[in-house]
C-alpha cells in the first residue's frame, strides 16, 4: 500500500528485512549459531576442528572441512547440523535449508541440537519467502521461547501472510503483552496487516478494534489512510478530524489532513493542520514540504521557499523537497539556483528506482 509521503510498501519490507537478516547475528539465535560442544565430543577430531573454524568466524574453511565429511555415517547428523548452521552464518538459506533439513530427519527431538536446528531452519525458510513451510517451525520456536519478540514477530507475520488474523493477533498480543480479543491487539495487528499489503484484513481488524474501544487512539488515522488511499478523500478527512477529536497530541493526524485537503486543492484550509503538525512536531520534513507546496500555489515564494529549505536540512535527500524547491525558485527567476535542484532532484530519483 502506498500511503503519500511515507512510500510504505518499499520502506516496510525493506525495513522487515533488514530485521530479519540481522536475526541470523543476534544473541537471541545463540541456540542456532552456537554449536553444542557435548554433542559432537566423541566425534572424529576433523569434525572438532571444523566445528572450531565455525566457532572462531571462519565459515569458509568450516564449509570446505565439513564438505568432505558429508556421507560419512559415524559423523552424519553433526556435519549436516554445522554444514547448515555455517550457511546460515553466510546468509545462503537455501543451502541452510538443504542441510538443516537432512540433519533434522536423523535427529531425536531429545537432542540438544533439534531446537535449533527447528529455530534455524524456521527462519531460513521464513527469510527465503517460503512462509507455509516456515510456519510450523516458528511454532514450535515459540512455543520453547514464548518470551522471545523476533520469534513471535516472524511468526505473527507468517501468520497474516498465509491468512490467518486470528492467530497473527495472538502471536502480536503475546509480543506486546496484550489480552488477544482486546482492541489494543486488533490495532497492533492491523498495524503489521498494512505494513505487509493486506489492507482489507486491516481494515477489519480496525472496525472490531473501534468496536471495542471508540476512542481508541490511531485506529480513525489508520482508516482514515485506508479512506484516502482508496480515493475517498471526503470519508477519510471525516475519520481524520475524529481521531483528532479522541488524540488532539497526534501530529501526524494533522499531517494527514493537511494533506488530504490539498489533494482537494482547498490550500487555505490545508495551512492550519499543517503548521499544528510541525508545531507538535518540528523535526518531521512532511509537512515542511507540503506546506512548501502550498505556499507555492498561493504564490507565497518567500514562505515556499522557507519551508523546503528547513525540510531539506533535516531531509537533505528528499527528492520531492528539491523538487519543490526547484518549482518555487523557477518562479523567482532564480534559473541557475532552481537548475541545480532540478538536477539534484533527478539524481535523487535514480538513486532511488535503482534500489531494490
Amino acid at each position: 500500500m502506498h500511503f503519500q509521503g511515507i512510500n510504505m510498501r518499499k520502506f516496510i519490507l525493506l525495513f522487515t528485512s533488514a530485521i530479519v537478516i540481522s536475526l541470523a547475528h543476534s544473541s537471541a539465535l545463540g541456540q542456532s549459531v552456537n554449536v553444542q560442544p557435548s554433542t559432537v565430543s566423541s566425534a572424529a577430531p576433523t569434525v572438532l576442528e571444523a566445528q572450531e573454524l565455525l566457532q572462531s568466524g571462519k565459515v569458509d574453511e568450516a564449509i570446505k572441512a565439513l564438505t568432505a565429511l558429508t556421507g560419512k555415517s559415524s559423523t552424519d547428523r553433526q556435519t549436516y547440523y554445522l554444514l547448515g548452521l555455517a550457511y546460515y552464518k553466510k546468509n545462503d538459506h537455501v543451502r541452510a535449508v538443504e542441510h538443516l533439513s537432512v540433519a533434522l530427519k536423523q535427529t531425536p527431538e531429545t537432542s540438544r541440537e533439534y531446537r535449533p536446528i527447528v529455530q534455524t531452519l524456521g527462519l531460513s525458510h521464513y527469510i527465503l519467502g517460503h512462509v507455509k513451510e516456515a510456519v510450523p517451525y516458528l511454532e514450535q520456536a515459540v512455543h520453547w521461547s514464548p518470551d522471545s519478540a523476533e520469534m513471535a514477530y516472524a511468526l505473527g507475520i507468517g501468520y497474516i501472510q498465509t491468512h490467518a488474523p486470528d492467530k497473527s493477533r495472538e502471536a502480536f498480543a503475546r509480543m506486546f503483552k496484550l489480552q488477544p480479543d482486546s482492541a489494543p491487539a486488533y490495532l497492533i495487528n492491523a498495524q503489521m496487516m498494512v505494513r505487509q499489503q493486506f489492507e482489507e484484513f486491516a481494515e477489519k481488524e480496525l472496525r472490531k478494534a473501534l468496536e471495542l474501544d471508540p476512542k481508541l487512539p490511531q485506529a480513525n488515522f489508520m482508516l482514515g489512510e485506508l479512506a484516502i488511499f482508496r480515493a475517498q478523500i471526503d470519508f477519510g478527512i471525516d475519520l481524520l478530524q475524529k481521531e483528532i477529536a479522541v488524540n488532539p497530541a497526534f501530529g501526524m493526524a494533522y499531517y494527514r489532513l493537511g494533506e488530504a485537503y490539498t489533494r482537494q486543492l482547498k490550500w487555505d484550509e490545508s495551512i492550519a493542520p499543517l503548521q499544528k503538525s510541525i508545531w507538535l512536531n518540528p523535526y518531521f520534513s512532511g509537512p515542511y514540504i507540503v506546506l512548501g507546496k502550498v505556499y507555492l500555489k498561493k504564490a507565497d515564494m518567500m514562505n515556499a521557499e522557507s519551508m523546503l529549505r528547513r525540510a531539506l536540512q533535516m531531509d537533505p535527500n528528499n527528492y520531492s523537497g528539491h523538487h519543490v524547491l526547484a518549482q518555487v525558485l523557477q518562479q523567482s527567476n532564480r534559473a541557475e539556483e532552481a537548475k541545480q535542484e532540478f538536477e539534484t532532484a533527478e539524481r535523487l530519483r535514480t538513486l532511488s528506482d535503482k534500489k531494490p
